[in-house]
């Protein structure tokens, strides 16, 4: 869960890919093409966003995507004067550059031990994959806390209060053990 809440959470919580609120955790080398179930591998993602780019890469995806919508001829012709193929190709290509090096960042926020350290240490215990309305409820509990933590720097957790000293003690009734003060030595 807490690997959930790591990647659904990068990102300020937004998909990748549109900007929208993140919902799943999407493979940026899909499991399809050989792409590994790691966090290496993971990008928060609309549910949207990612059904339409199903097997395929974001280069793969976002190209066909833009191509299609943006090339305006009939049967592959032109219809009158416009961008010719290949700017259209050139103006998309540096636009999946730019996709390219926002999943690279979100990747190293990700990627960032205090940042993974910060979510195991709180949330580990957390059930592995809850059901879909289970992880909005924890999105939401942990979004404002996840914010604040970033930015104090991903503190770590306090260390735990010395344990609890105690000795047999039969001279009270009903009391059988008796705290040992933190000052008393044995």
């Amino acid at each position: 869960m807490y690997e959930l809440l790591m990647v659904l959470l990068a990102n300020n919580g937004r998909c990748i890919y549109c900007n929208e609120p993140s919902q799943v955790m999407d493979h940026v080398i899909p499991f399809a093409q050989g792409g590994a179930d790691s966090l290496t591998n993971l990008v928060p993602a609309c549910d949207t966003c990612n059904n339409l780019k199903g097997d395929k890469t974001p280069p793969e995806w976002f190209m066909s995507i833009e191509l299609r919508d943006r090339w305006c001829g009939n049967n592959g012709a032109p219809q009158g004067p416009g961008p010719s193929l290949r700017s259209l190709y050139e103006d998309t290509h540096h636009q999946c550059l730019d996709i390219l090096d926002r999943i690279d960042e979100v990747l190293a926020e990700i990627a960032n031990p205090r940042r993974r350290s910060w979510f195991f240490d709180r949330y580990w215990h957390a059930a592995s994959r809850p059901p879909r309305w289970r992880i909005a409820f924890w999105r939401g509990m942990v979004a404002e806390k996840a914010q604040e933590a970033e930015a104090a720097g991903w503190p770590p957790l306090p260390p735990p209060p010395p344990p609890k000293r105690y000795r047999i003690d039969r001279s009270q009734i009903g009391r059988l053990l008796v705290e040992i003060p933190p000052d008393e030595t044995d």
